[in-house]
């Protein structure tokens, strides 16, 4: 597809009007009922034969320019263009698309060819509304459907002008604000980084199927639908738990879903936070190791000469409780805190004495990070993790 203009004879012609059928917006109240049909029109009597033979010739004539007219070989102007519009951007005709709107400068991320995903087919189009404004000009309205391979359905109304033969859509693409799950955006593969300043960014998008992080780790999963619908301003959410028996609405706002951590995330974080722990037995002045003796005013408190800790039991976290945080990864709570040992010598009243000690095991103000290939590991950077036990009891 070339990135000309559609365009046809100026329309509609004096013979006839553009026809006009009010489909109304998938997740928009049903249109008003069809009016009621035209009144039959009243022939005049003919009484000379010749021309009431000439009479229904011309009427036959009629109807055929009638019937050419409603055919799809001739579509409205604006219907064409629109169809041209869609059937560009399914083929992944970026620059033809973009051509026959008041957009055709525009510039983005997601609007090359790769961002572009064919798992969508057009379902309809058809001219709802047509005013003409003055000699050779007019605005026309376009309502457009497309349809997800699992029939999932959007529509949008495009707004197309046209002049001396020449059509355009205008605002076929309206910049939408989107969030990253993640410290990234990734839609069908592409991915773009987010400024953790801003958190937002603007981006514009063609019609079509679009997924979210596609290529997502098993460790992680996404709620609210992992795909969406788009056409003009509109969006639909795809994959998402709702009533079967119920068409999930549309909105005016991009969807990104929400990040989970799976089951097989949680257990690569409590596989990497037990790796932490054993590290910080064997160096306990680590950056995060909690195995530091609180002060005591009442005693004083140090591993005992060649002791070294043991833990006896790791903490574990839960994958309901980890929540991404942009710019340091998944916040950790304890769901089942840990314990590690140590023969400590404790020195109190001037007496000084040998005895097994356990310090309890905190993750709370740890961070997890999960890699791409579904690898976990500990983020003590925060400074906000525990350095010191945050209480000394004797074992018996």
């Amino acid at each position: 597809m070339t990135g000309a203009k559609v365009s046809e004879a100026a329309s509609p012609q004096r013979w006839g009007e553009e026809h006009e059928i009010d489909l109304g917006a998938v997740g928009e109240s049903a249109p008003a009922s069809d009016p009621a049909p035209s009144p039959r029109p009243r022939f005049p009597r003919i009484h000379n034969a010749a021309l009431a033979y000439a009479a229904i010739a011309i009427a036959l004539a009629a109807a055929v320019v009638t019937v050419v007219k409603w055919s799809p070989l001739h579509q409205p102007l604006a219907e064409a263009t629109v169809a041209a519009f869609l059937q560009a951007v399914h083929d992944g005709d970026v620059e033809g698309a973009l051509a026959l709107t008041d957009q055709a400068g525009a510039s983005g991320e997601y609007l090359v060819p790769e961002a572009l995903d064919p798992s969508w087919e057009i379902v309809t189009v058809a001219q709802v509304d047509y005013d003409e404004i003055d000699r050779g000009k007019a605005v026309a309205q376009v309502y457009a459907e497309i349809e997800a391979e699992d029939g999932s359905r959007i529509g949008h109304r495009y707004r197309v002008e046209m002049e001396r033969g020449e059509a355009v859509i205008k605002d076929a693409m309206t910049g939408s604000d989107a969030w990253g799950a993640l410290d990234y955006l990734d839609l069908n593969g592409v991915r773009i980084e987010i400024d953790p300043e801003v958190g937002l960014m603007s981006i514009l998008l063609l019609p079509g199927f679009y997924e979210f992080y596609p290529d997502l780790p098993s460790t992680m999963d996404l709620e609210g639908g992992d795909a969406m619908l788009v056409l003009g301003d509109r969006y639909l959410a795809l994959g998402s738990d709702t009533d079967e028996w119920l068409p999930a609405p549309s909105d005016t706002w991009l969807p990104t879903p929400w990040l989970l951590v799976s089951a097989e995330g949680e257990d690569a974080v409590n596989a990497a936070l037990r790796e932490h722990y054993d590290a910080c037995a064997e160096d306990p002045s680590g950056e995060g190791c909690p195995f530091a003796f609180p002060a005591d005013p009442e005693r004083e408190l140090a591993p005992a000469p060649g002791a070294t800790w043991e833990i006896t039991a790791y903490p574990e976290v839960r994958a309901e409780r980890l929540w991404f945080e942009h710019g340091t990864g998944f916040g950790l709570q304890s769901a089942v805190p840990g314990e590690a040992q140590v023969q400590a010598e404790i020195t109190e009243d001037g007496e000084s004495r040998t005895a097994l000690v356990s310090c309890p095991i905190w993750v709370d103000g740890l961070y997890a990070t999960l890699d791409d290939e579904g690898g976990a590991a500990v983020d003590t950077g925060s400074g906000l993790a525990d350095e010191r036990c945050r209480s000394v009891v004797e074992v018996e």
